[in-house]
């Protein structure tokens, strides 16, 4: 039988599947009864589980925070794991179609999730129903394992195979980046820099909506004191500038909004930050508040619009992995507290605490905290490991695109959390890449690829 063609008769059921999902809106909440990250994951979970098992699976959920989906016979020690996630980061705005009604407009679905990762997820869950349809024998068990935590946090990997103590898989792979095959991912550092002060602060600033995200807006309430300087500075600013400025007087305050262009954290060269633009304007200005002077002097000398961290001296490099990348991703000064995050994506050779290091040296010097809220370690599998060639194999012949070399990304993907694992796909090289963007969509002609790319992957690693 011809994996390849069979596969695609459960398309139109796949589209159905992944609008079913996209339409659960799955954002991490504050945590309830039984949903320790919200509603909204845990529906969604729910959905995958029970989709798993309408297509004939066994499945088990493990308190909300990740599931698994089983098929075949044999050892778990010898068992091939395919993970994905179905949490998404929020939707943020100036979508031309709603974000969570997964409509499709001239052969293209439109939803948070159906890139990253609920789309790539599905198709891959349909590629393993083929499988079992189709009655070819596998000589290893097959498990889905899904997540409810991937954005923010990673609790559903720590539960599942730390607390839980769950068996890794011998090779596993994840469909929640690009294709080729991924070898190698940078280590993941989100800190947050802080300040708590005795009394209130004379303006607030909000920006972002996650750390590893490219805010494409940010909004500040300043005195009305600062006005003069304001708007004798604004026009200059922007001059020759695609993303601006914009100044108004609101509510006996000052109101500045700055716009950008949302991306991935691991990308952020294809975005433009709108906080790091708001304090690059700040910069301009003559400020008499101590406070807000600390902190517009703080983003002058070690961030301005760079995304290297030249200046806080953590521009690392390696050849397995490139460059270091940091994002400015959420700022919050209100009240008495300061706060903002970084993400940070160092090469795979270096350490965090060679990066923690260097971001506190620069932070002391403003009194300002850091802290740790989460930290990945870098990924790396060899170019010639059985794992990668396989991949590689599959990907080269279904596509055409011979020349093509394993990569490594900013990216961090459930690869990570296994002990043998790469990310494979599921971007095509001719897919715009808008995951964490506005208008996410999904060409569903690329559903062909995926399917035909997938069911041969877990064919020729399970066979």
């Amino acid at each position: 039988m011809n994996l390849q063609e069979f596969v695609l008769n459960y398309k139109d059921d796949v589209v159905k599947s992944i609008q079913e999902s996209v339409r659960i809106k799955s954002v991490q909440e504050a945590p309830l009864e039984g949903m320790p990250f919200g509603e909204g994951p845990a529906k969604a979970l729910e959905h995958m589980l029970d989709l798993g098992k309408k297509l004939g699976f066994e499945v088990e959920n493990f308190d909300n925070y990740a599931g698994h989906i089983d098929f075949g016979v044999g050892s778990d020690e010898e068992m091939i794991g395919i993970l994905g996630h179905v949490d998404v980061v929020p939707e943020g705005k100036g979508w031309d179609h709603p974000p969570y009604e997964a409509k499709i407009v001239d052969g293209k679905m439109y939803g948070r999730g159906v890139l990253d990762d609920k789309g790539p997820t599905i198709a891959a869950l349909y590629a393993l129903k083929a499988i079992k349809d189709s009655g070819v024998k596998l000589n290893r068990k097959v498990r889905v394992i899904v997540g409810a935590n991937e954005e923010t946090g990673w609790g559903c990997m720590n539960h599942y195979f730390g607390k839980l103590n769950m068996p890794q898989p011998a090779m596993a792979f994840t469909p929640d980046s690009s294709f080729p095959v991924t070898y190698a991912e940078k280590g993941i550092l989100h800190l947050m820099l802080s300040q708590e002060y005795q009394e209130e602060l004379n303006f607030s600033i909000k920006g972002g909506v996650a750390f590893n995200s490219v805010p494409d807006s940010a909004i500040g309430l300043f005195p009305l004191s600062m006005k003069d300087e304001i708007f004798l500075n604004l026009e200059k600013y922007n001059e020759g500038k695609d993303f601006k400025i914009v100044a108004t007087e609101k509510d006996e305050k000052i109101e500045i909004v700055s716009l950008g262009k949302a991306s991935h954290g691991a990308r952020p060269a294809n975005g433009y930050n709108a906080i790091s633009a708001l304090f690059s304007f700040l910069s301009t200005l003559k400020i008499e508040d101590e406070k807000l002077k600390n902190l517009v002097e703080f983003f002058n000398e070690y961030i301005k619009m760079e995304y290297s961290g030249e200046r806080l001296g953590i521009n690392f490099e390696d050849e397995p992995s490139g460059v270091l990348t940091l994002t400015i991703g959420k700022i919050e000064c209100e009240g008495k507290n300061v706060m903002f995050g970084f993400d940070i994506r160092y090469p795979v050779t270096f350490t965090k605490e060679q990066v923690i290091d260097q971001v506190e040296k620069r932070a002391k010097t403003k009194n300002l905290n850091v802290t740790v809220r989460s930290a990945k370690n870098p990924l790396y599998v060899p170019k010639d490991s059985f794992l990668v060639t396989t991949l590689m194999d599959i990907y080269k012949d279904i596509t055409g695109d011979v020349d093509a070399e394993p990569v490594s990304i900013g990216g961090g993907t459930y690869a990570r959390a296994v002990t043998n694992g790469v990310a494979f796909g599921a971007l095509l090289k001719d897919q715009e890449d808008n995951m964490h963007q506005k208008n996410e969509y999904l060409e569903l002609d690329k559903l062909d690829t995926w399917l035909k790319i997938y069911v041969q992957a877990i064919y020729d690693l399970a066979k």
